[in-house]
C-alpha cells in the first residue's frame, strides 16, 4: 500500500507500494496476523504431505505454505522495524518482502484459470496460442518484481531527482501491472465460460472434467479469489497514483500534515495481509486439492479426466469417464479402474492401467478378468483335446490403436479373436504413433 513516510531518513516526496512504515501499534497487529499465518501454512503442508504419500502432487499446496513462509518473515521484518524504525535496511526488507509474497497467490490462480480453459474447451485451452499464455504471464510478473525490488532499493541510496521519477514510474507499472493480472483470470474464466455456453461450441466437444465437484464450482473458486486479489490490488495502484504527500506543511512553523484514510493501517493490513488470509483459508475450507487435481504427467486434449481413446471416432477422442473414477485411474489408487468399451470396471491391481486401448485395458489382460466380470480366462480357447489353443488371427485389421497417458503418444498392438466374445487378445505394444 503506498504510504506517507514519517521518519527522517526517508524522502518526503515518495510514496511506496511497500507499506506504512511500522510503530510500536504494528506489533501486536503483526503478532495476529503471524499465527494466523503460521496456522494456514501448516494446514495446507500437513494436506499437501497427506496428498504426496497417496501418490497426488498438488503442487499449489506448497506454493501457499511458501507465502505463508515469506509473509512470516515479512510480518518479523515488520515487527523489527517497528523497533528500530530508523533502520534504513530494515524498512528496505521489510518493503521487498510485502511485495513479492502476493504473486504467489496470482500464480495459484492463473493456473487454475488455465486447467479450467482446458477442461471446457480441450483443444483450444492445449493449442499453441493459449498454452504458453500463462507462463508467459508469470514470466512478467517475475520481472516485474525485480524492477520493483531494484527502484525500492535504488530510491533509498541516491538523490538524483531523475532517477527518483523514474523509480516512481516502475513502482506505478509495477502496482498497474499487478491490478491487470490479478483481474486477468476473471476476463479469461469469463470468456471460457460464455463460449461455453454457444450451443456449436457446446455440442462440439464434450468437457474434459477433472477433480471433484461441478466445474461450476471451480468457476466460483477462481472467480471469487481473484475478485479479492483484484480488489487489493486496484487499491494499492489507485492510492500510488495519487499526488505524493508532504510529511509537514511548508509554513513556519512546521505542522504535521494529517494522514488520509486511504493510508492509515487499517486499509494496509486489511487490504494486504487480511485478502491473503481469507484465501488461503477460503482454499483450505472448499478443498482445492481435490477439485483442482489432474493426473500427473496430464498432456494434450482430454488427458485430464484419462478417459479412453477410441480408433476410428472423429478425431480419437477419449470417452468420459466419471470425474472421481478417471481421476483415481491415474493418481496411484490401490484399486486401479478398468475402462471397457462403453463401461467402467475395477479390479485389484497394483498398479494403475498405463495405455488405454480401444476395447479393453492392458491391466485387465494381465488380471485375467473377463469382460462380463466372471469369466476367468477369456483370452483363450480350449480344443477337442482340453489343450489351450490360441485363436486365430481376426482377418483385416490386425492392430489396435491406444493411448498411452504416461508418455502422451498413440501406440499400436496386434488384436486375436477369443472365445465365445468378441475381444481382442492384447500382446506388448509395438510402436508409438
Amino acid at each position: 500500500m503506498a504510504f506517507k513516510r514519517e521518519s527522517a531518513p526517508y524522502r518526503p516526496e515518495a510514496q511506496s507500494l511497500g507499506g506504512i512504515p511500522t510503530k510500536a501499534v504494528d506489533i501486536p497487529v503483526c503478532a495476529v496476523f503471524m499465527v494466523l499465518y503460521i496456522i494456514a501454512g501448516a494446514l495446507h503442508m500437513a494436506t499437501f504431505q497427506k496428498n504426496k504419500k497417496r501418490g497426488k502432487k498438488f503442487i499449489f499446496g506448497g506454493m501457499m505454505f511458501g507465502l505463508c513462509k515469506i509473509r512470516i518473515v515479512t510480518l518479523s521484518l515488520r515487527m523489527a522495524w517497528a523497533c528500530y524504525p530508523q533502520s534504513i535496511r530494515l524498512g528496505i526488507a521489510a518493503q521487498v518482502f510485502v511485495n513479492i509474497g502476493v504473486v504467489l497467490l496470482y500464480f495459484v490462480n492463473l493456473f487454475f484459470t488455465q486447467r479450467i480453459v482446458r477442461a471446457q474447451h480441450p483443444i483450444f485451452g492445449w493449442s499453441k496460442f493459449f498454452s504458453p499464455l500463462i507462463p508467459i504471464v508469470c514470466a512478467i510478473t517475475v520481472l516485474t518484481i525485480i524492477a520493483l525490488i531494484v527502484g525500492v532499493i535504488q530510491s533509498f541510496y541516491t538523490l538524483d531527482t531523475n532517477i527518483h521519477r523514474i523509480d516512481r514510474i516502475i513502482e506505478l507499472y509495477g502496482s498497474t501491472a499487478f491490478s491487470a493480472i490479478a483481474f486477468l483470470p476473471i476476463v479469461i474464466v469469463s470468456l471460457s465460460t460464455l463460449l461455453r455456453l454457444v450451443p456449436s461450441i457446446r455440442g462440439q466437444k464434450a468437457i474434459d472434467k477433472f477433480g471433484e465437484g461441478k466445474m461450476s464450482t471451480k468457476i466460483i473458486i477462481v472467480l471469487a479469489s481473484a475478485t479479492l486479489l483484484s480488489l487489493a490490488a486496484s487499491i494499492k495502484a489507485g492510492t500510488g497514483y495519487l499526488p505524493p504527500i508532504p510529511l509537514v506543511s511548508s509554513s513556519d512553523p512546521l505542522v504535521s500534515e494529517p494522514t488520509p484514510w486511504y493510508f492509515n493501517r487499517g486499509i494496509f493490513y486489511g487490504f494486504g495481509f487480511g485478502v491473503e488470509i481469507i484465501i488461503l483459508f477460503f482454499f483450505m475450507a472448499v478443498r482445492v486439492d481435490k477439485r483442482f487435481i489432474i493426473p500427473d504427467g496430464a498432456k494434450g486434449p482430454y488427458s485430464y479426466a484419462g478417459g479412453f481413446v477410441f480408433a476410428g471416432e472423429s478425431g480419437n477422442e477419449k470417452s468420459r469417464l466419471g470425474q472421481r473414477d478417471s481421476t483415481r485411474n491415474l493418481t496411484g489408487s490401490s484399486q486401479s479402474l478398468q475402462s471397457w468399451g462403453g463401461s467402467t470396471r475395477r479390479s485389484r491391481s497394483k498398479a494403475p492401467s498405463v495405455i488405454s486401448w480401444g476395447g479393453i485395458s492392458q491391466a485387465d489382460t494381465e488380471m485375467g478378468v473377463g469382460e462380463d466380470g466372471i469369466e476367468p480366462v477369456p483370452y483363450v480357447t480350449v480344443d477337442d483335446g482340453g489343450e489351450i489353443a490360441k485363436p486365430a488371427n481376426i482377418g483385416g485389421a490386425g492392430q489396435e490403436m491406444g493411448w498411452d497417458s504416461k508418455t502422451g503418444k498413440w501406440k499400436l498392438r496386434p488384436v486375436s479373436t477369443m472365445s465365445a466374445v468378441s475381444a481382442a487378445l492384447p500382446v506388448s505394444a509395438r510402436e508409438d504413433v
